[in-house]
């Protein structure tokens, strides 16, 4: 292989002098070549049936450390299994569903416009990987600080990089940067009293598309942060009044 790259190489630099030559090292040199025979993902299940997809092992490290937040009544989206594992002094744990057929909901309404909901009802709100699915995600946070108490927090993680839902393909619509996240989460909730942070690298992001589990690439390079290649983004927006 490197000899059969080596003549062309050769010849490229020649033509462009010795100043092209390092524009055309970038060009001609092969992209690794296991990635280029793939026809796919080594999964396309988010990287579940191999292990912890990569994005949940920050979603899941955020709520860890955020256990302080998720006491009282809690309303989570879709089921109520971060409230259970991470909750300390839960009071009440809701599921929230627009779906009917959700058997574990106990409150069916439409995070844009939960009517059925009165103000200032919980203490925490936990909306994981939900926003980018909502097209209009600016009412959906409006209406999350509407039903939160005075002192309560929503956490909040949306995708900045991920491939579409299979399930959900028309209604996938959003990816979000840190510094858009902090934009509308700070409008409705005020810039002070909104923490935002983005997560992963570019390895990272690389693998979560190739459907590679988190255990697959170690905890070291799970480690890595380059805010130029976010994964996933997460917000801990608390209302104060």
């Amino acid at each position: 292989m490197r000899q059969r790259l080596r003549k062309p190489y050769q010849l490229v630099r020649q033509r462009l002098g010795r100043r092209g030559g390092t524009r055309a090292a970038r060009i001609v040199r092969p992209a690794p070549r296991g990635l280029l025979l793939r026809r796919g993902p080594v999964s396309r299940n988010w990287g579940f049936d191999r292990g912890t997809p990569i994005d949940r092992h920050f979603i899941e490290r955020f709520l860890d450390e955020s256990r302080d937040a998720i006491h009282g009544r809690v309303l989570e989206v879709k089921d109520d299994a971060y409230t259970r594992r991470y909750g300390e002094g839960v009071t009440s744990a809701e599921v929230l569903d627009v779906d009917t057929d959700n058997e574990q909901a106990t409150v069916v309404a439409d995070l844009t416009d939960a009517k059925a909901i009165p103000d200032d009802s919980y203490d925490c709100v936990i909306v994981t990987q939900v926003l980018h699915l909502i097209f209009d995600f600016h009412a959906a946070i409006r209406e999350c600080r509407r039903i939160l108490r005075p002192g309560g927090t929503l956490l909040c993680t949306v995708p900045a990089l991920s491939r579409c839902s299979r399930e959900l393909l028309n209604s996938d619509y959003w990816r979000m940067t840190p510094s858009g996240a902090s934009r509308v989460f700070g409008d409705v909730f005020g810039p002070g009293n909104v923490h935002v942070e983005g997560h992963g690298s570019a390895v990272l992001s690389a693998a979560f598309l190739m459907g590679v589990a988190a255990e697959e690439v170690g905890a070291r390079t799970l480690q890595q942060h380059d805010p130029l290649f976010p994964l996933v983004v997460t917000v801990r927006a608390t209302k104060t009044t």
